[in-house]
């Protein structure tokens, strides 16, 4: 009798399964496409998940309304990844952050025999905000970019405009001899916005919401104060890009005077103890020779 249950609960096991799998393929072939023509290529390590980011997307965050993902929207957009990862599909890769670490989980106590409920929930907790650190490290190094390469394209410009083209011609300039880098991708915007016939000052302002850096702020509320006054660009650019270079010097400065404090650490966990490690192996092999022991 027990052999029959035992087939019975089989056949029902194998019908579940197979029910589950049919179940999936029938979600993924009705799953919506997400065209990339138009996007960034994905890294190795996406590209690897990036069906179930798909299947995810389609299947639970679709029902999200877009109201609630503007601000995530905005937060791809600062770190410059608006072009690799749409709203929803971030929301996907949160969820699979924080559903692998559980599945690792159960793995373990399926291998070993241990499971404890609070490096469950802890794992799960670090899944989930790995994706948001993630994007904040990538808005960060964005923005050492951007500050980095602004002084250039400022010269630049500066140039064109003092020769006698305007902002679009000079700006176009810029790009085409400027740094590779995220500000070339903005001055790109820019120059798309402006030649699409918005208002300069509509232009500038989108360039400092996409760009939420201090620099950048004052380099727009200058282009702002200009044009509403009809002043001259050059001189404004000009006293713009020599302000932004004193700045980077100072920063320069300031991590050079930073780096013996943050060189304190390794040398009081790392070097002192294997230095002393080796003196004291020393005296004590003195000792041994002279038998002092």
């Amino acid at each position: 009798m027990s052999a029959i249950w035992i087939l019975i609960l089989g056949l029902f096991a194998g019908l579940a399964v197979g029910l589950a799998v049919y179940a999936l393929g029938m979600l993924t072939r009705q799953m919506e496409p997400s065209p990339r023509d138009y996007m960034d290529p994905l890294p190795k390590g996406l590209r690897l998940i990036w069906p179930l980011v798909q299947f995810i997307r389609s299947s639970l965050i679709v029902f999200i309304p877009d109201r609630h993902l503007v601000r995530v929207h905005q937060r791809l957009q600062r770190a410059g990844m608006n072009h690799l990862l749409s709203a929803r599909e971030f929301m996907a890769l949160k969820i699979i952050g924080t559903l692998a670490p559980l599945i690792f989980v159960l793995l373990f106590y399926t291998a070993f025999g241990f499971f404890n409920v609070w490096l469950a929930f802890l794992s799960m907790l670090m899944g989930s905000f790995y994706p948001d650190l993630w994007l904040v490290e990538q808005a960060k190094r964005r923005g050492r970019l951007i500050l980095k390469e602004l002084p250039v394209y400022l010269d630049f410009i500066t140039l064109m405009i003092e020769g006698g083209l305007n902002l679009t011609s000079a700006m176009q300039v810029a790009v085409e001899k400027g740094p590779p880098g995220p500000l070339r991708s903005e001055f790109r915007i820019t120059i798309r916005d402006l030649r699409a016939g918005a208002p300069k000052i509509e232009v500038f302002r989108r360039f400092a919401e996409r760009v939420t850096l201090t620099e950048v702020r004052s380099l727009v509320s200058a282009l702002i104060q200009s044009e509403e006054r009809g002043g001259d660009l050059g001189p404004v650019l000009r006293a713009q890009a020599e302000q932004r270079r004193e700045e980077r010097f100072l920063r320069a400065e300031k991590l050079a005077l930073e780096a013996p404090v943050k060189l304190l650490a390794p040398l009081v966990v790392f070097i002192f103890p294997i230095t002393f490690l080796m003196l004291a192996f020393v005296i004590y092999m003195k000792f041994i020779q002279e038998g002092g022991f």
